[in-house]
């Protein structure tokens, strides 16, 4: 059986060897690190995965605890650190304008001002703790390049400025006399402006890793290359009733007093409950240059994302993009060339291989042919890879105290199923999750603290809804 394809012996764990993203290629000190040389025999808490979720909540612990109550936590990495999704994705920070058109009025205002508060989150550890990580507040630039798609989303939108409702403060619409002008777009019929942010999502948890190694010596062991096979209760008793975690990892048994799940698309690999709730599909994303001596003017300052217009064949998607600062641009997107071929990407785990040099044509003179002024450009696309996202029915992430199931619970919390915008939902959700961890709180006990949305609690009738009954 292929990996990453799961049967009924297959079981959704990070696969050996995944291809190198753009954000991966310079590797950080700590790439493969282990605090200690053997796995710590037990710890007060345990988190599984090393990407934003597990980091930024692993700082938030610690950063929350008295000086002299500091726990004991364990970070566990199956491959290197932080080489998941946080790793692949677009380093990208927004709520598209087609996301909040589709929610229900009522609801558009509430979700626009969670991610802003995501983004003042990032910003806010970025600045506190000295992050070289490219991250930059910014504009962005929705575009429609269909007629019949831009329409109708700007009927949205004006008829959401007439309600008065309160996203619509923070968004500018370009309709079609000046959206193609301003945004560089070939095509475009409309275009929103949206705040949002970007950064290197690798070296901004990389970094925070590093800082809190060196602060905590005594309370934080990263132990990389070590997949977590199985988390159970220990014998004779129940995570549920204050008992201790047992972690079966690919170097031995870990005792944890508290689990935190930051395992994204990989969840239901370690908690069953979650089959068919959190669902791993894989994307695409790559990264382009301009060769030396082929300044393209003006440098592209806004990030995007591009509905393009159907095909010769009827096919349509969105891309996004992501402009770096030395000028490289980072793209993601293309599904519709592959998403009719559901064993390529659907229930798929497997970041080891790439798409068909079909697929992978969508990238050839992708800039001179999306970008008015870059005909000439000679832009190159010099790295090409593959990440899993964890998607989710509803659409919206699961977070909060993992519920009993098969004696297993209580002692457990899930921050899990971005549905491929964890950099716009995890920096709060983390923060939330820390504090249920440290004070043994559930989601409703720091809701209106945090500003979480209703929709992202996990627990009984999510899962009974979509996965296992």
């Amino acid at each position: 059986m292929k990996a990453g394809q799961p049967g009924k012996e297959d079981r959704i764990l990070p696969v050996p060897d995944p291809v190198l993203s753009y954000w991966l290629s310079q590797p950080h000190k700590y790439s493969n690190v282990r605090s200690t040389s053997s796995l710590p025999a037990s710890c007060d808490i345990a988190i599984i995965g090393s990407g934003m979720a597990g980091i930024v909540t692993a700082y938030h612990i610690l950063k929350g605890s008295p000086r002299d109550k500091i726990p004991n936590v364990v970070i566990l990495e199956a491959r290197e650190l932080c080489s998941g999704a946080t790793a692949r994705n677009g380093g990208h920070t927004k709520v598209k304008t087609a996301t909040l058109a589709n929610l229900d009025p009522g609801f558009r205002t509430e979700f626009q001002k969670y991610v802003l508060d995501v983004i003042d989150a990032l910003k806010r550890i970025v600045d506190e703790e000295d992050l070289d990580c490219e991250f930059e507040l910014r504009r962005s630039f929705d575009v429609f390049c269909d007629g019949g798609e831009a329409r109708e989303m700007k009927r949205v939108y004006d008829d959401a400025v007439r309600q008065g409702e309160g996203w619509t403060k923070h968004v500018t619409c370009l309709d079609e006399r000046r959206a193609e002008q301003v945004t560089s777009i070939k095509g475009a019929k409309v275009a929103f402006s949206v705040p949002a942010a970007s950064l290197w999502p690798y070296k901004f948890v990389t970094q925070l890793v590093e800082r809190l190694v060196e602060r905590y010596p005594d309370s934080v062991n990263v132990q990389t290359n070590t997949a977590v096979q199985k988390v159970e209760p220990e014998e004779g008793g129940s995570s549920n009733d204050g008992g201790v975690n047992l972690l079966t990892t690919s170097r031995g048994v870990l005792r944890a007093k508290k689990v935190v799940f930051a395992t994204n698309a990989y969840t239901a690999g370690l908690l069953p409950l979650f089959k068919e709730v959190i669902v791993p599909i894989k994307g695409m994303a790559s990264h382009h240059h301009v060769p030396s001596g082929k300044q393209v003017h003006p440098h592209l300052n806004q990030t995007y994302n591009i509905h393009f217009a159907p095909d010769s064949q009827g096919a349509t998607g969105v891309d996004y993009l992501n402009p770096r600062p030395d000028g490289g641009i980072v793209v993601g997107g293309g599904n519709w060339l592959y998403k009719t071929d559901r064993a390529v990407w659907y229930d798929n785990f497997d970041d080891s291989k790439r798409f068909s040099e079909r697929v992978e044509g969508h990238w050839s003179d992708y800039m001179q042919s999306t970008f008015l002024g870059w005909e000439e450009s000679k832009a190159e696309t010099d790295h090409i890879w593959v990440g899993i996202m964890g998607v989710t029915p509803d659409g919206l992430p699961h977070v909060g105290r993992v519920p009993q199931h098969r004696g297993v619970g209580g002692s457990q919390w899930v921050l899990a199923g971005f549905n491929g915008g964890g950099m716009a939902l995890i920096g709060t959700a983390a923060k939330a999750v820390a504090k249920m961890v440290l004070e043994d709180k559930d989601f409703d006990d720091v809701e209106g603290e945090f500003g979480l949305l209703r929709g992202f609690k996990t627990g009984g009738e999510r899962l009974k809804k979509h996965g296992e009954r």
